[in-house]
């Protein structure tokens, strides 16, 4: 079966990479993208660290963290007039207007947390055709501006590609554009920069533990430590905080914290926080948005299942997802995470290791997301749908507890 996997990617990389039109691709990066990220969130750039990638093209691999929903307008802007291959979350194509851009761009893209030999073998022709390719390691967009782990598989592809890896970071991209605030911009500071990483002739010399190491440092980001002095202006600073702060540290009840303008507070106990526009929280306990999430973690006993009641939501016979395709019961504990109901007026009924799905990729107050036999389904829990968070910090904690990283 491996040598037949093998054959079949071997004779896939024969086919070619067709990138995205270099008109297009021109419109995105520069009339709208660079005017976007420039005068709405006074973006600068320091190509100094790959300005060869930028003279000289690819092949090359570039990482880069994910903290924001802008980050790849950020890679792409910052490498013209180079036209990056990235590679992208399958979920962006149950969208129709997400699915747009990813067709338009050539995006690759690969179901996250889930084996996908085909997202390799489009890899491979991507490099085979001198293009720079542009990947998120950790396979999820930060809650909190805080590092989270590489997925499983990337040095391995690192020392399979066998080429340049440099880093790109875009720091405050984060305090611009929270995961947990919505598609609302607040204007303060970006710097994008960046530097190389591996050269190809020191690659196959390293081991994977090597390479693991050296993608974690590049990619390491604390936005807390970023532009402290810098206030990024919003009306609602706070608002969408409850989303991913569930859990009072006053009085330890959790989902019952609300948020309005720059107010956080808990309605069971009545303590409260403001967040200003330097992201600095006041009030008891917490100063910090990441030291806050971080506590929560800790308190997760994953020594007790996790289990709701869930809307499921799926991609349809048309490929784009159905709200409501389906109901059940979704529950996960240290070695497994399990579903049964009904989706699309069938039972299902299915169980996935906790060992290979290491992590959640989530909507702050809506749902997780897991892939089934390569089916994607989006566990919305109910009556609260903020719990989603907590299925996040339990899965990573378990994956933390596993990995010997607590």
């Amino acid at each position: 079966m491996a040598e037949e996997t093998k054959k079949s990617a071997a004779k896939g990389t024969k086919k070619q990479y067709v990138g995205a039109n270099r008109f297009i691709y021109w419109i995105l990066a520069n009339i709208i993208g660079r005017p976007l990220l420039k005068f709405r969130l006074n973006t600068k750039y320091d190509r100094s660290g790959f300005q060869e990638l930028i003279d000289h093209g690819g092949p090359a691999l570039v990482v880069c963290p994910h903290t924001s929903n802008l980050d790849f307008i950020f890679a792409g802007v910052a490498l013209w007039p180079n036209i990056p291959a990235f590679v992208g979350s399958h979920h962006f194509t149950t969208n129709k207007i997400t699915n747009f851009f990813i067709k338009v761009s050539h995006a690759i893209t690969k179901k996250m947390f889930c084996a996908d030999v085909s997202t390799i073998i489009s890899i491979m022709r991507a490099r085979d055709a001198g293009k720079i390719i542009v990947i998120y390691p950790e396979g999820r967009l930060t809650c909190s501006g805080h590092s989270v782990q590489v997925t499983d598989g990337t040095a391995e592809l690192v020392k399979k590609l066998g080429i340049d890896v440099y880093w790109i970071t875009q720091d405050g991209a984060y305090k611009s554009c929270p995961k947990w605030g919505g598609l609302k911009f607040r204007k303060g500071k970006v710097l994008v920069h960046g530097g190389k990483l591996f050269d190809k002739d020191e690659i196959k010399d390293l081991t994977l533990d090597e390479i693991r190491a050296g993608l974690e440092k590049a990619i390491s980001h604390d936005e807390d430590k970023l532009f402290t002095d810098v206030a990024y202006r919003s009306k609602a600073p706070a608002k969408g905080l409850d989303g991913i702060l569930y859990k009072c540290p006053v009085c330890g009840s959790e989902f019952r914290t609300m948020s309005e303008g720059d107010r956080l507070w808990c309605s069971d106990c009545g303590a409260e926080w403001r967040l200003d526009e330097k992201y600095v929280l006041t009030g008891p306990v917490f100063d910090h948005i990441n030291a806050w999430y971080d506590w929560q973690e800790e308190q997760i006993d994953t020594s007790v299942p996790m289990e709701s009641e869930v809307t499921v939501m799926s991609p349809g016979p048309d490929g784009f997802l159905v709200k409501d395709a389906g109901h059940g019961t979704f529950r996960v504990n240290r070695d497994s995470i399990d579903f049964n109901g009904t989706v699309f007026g069938e039972p299902l009924e299915f169980s996935e290791k906790t060992s290979v799905v290491s992590a959640f990729p989530a909507s702050v107050g809506d749902h997780v997301s897991i892939y089934s036999k390569r089916v994607l389904y989006y566990m919305c829990p109910e009556p609260d749908r903020r719990e989603t968070v907590k299925w996040v910090q339990y899965l990573d904690r378990v994956t933390k507890e596993r990995t010997g990283k607590v």
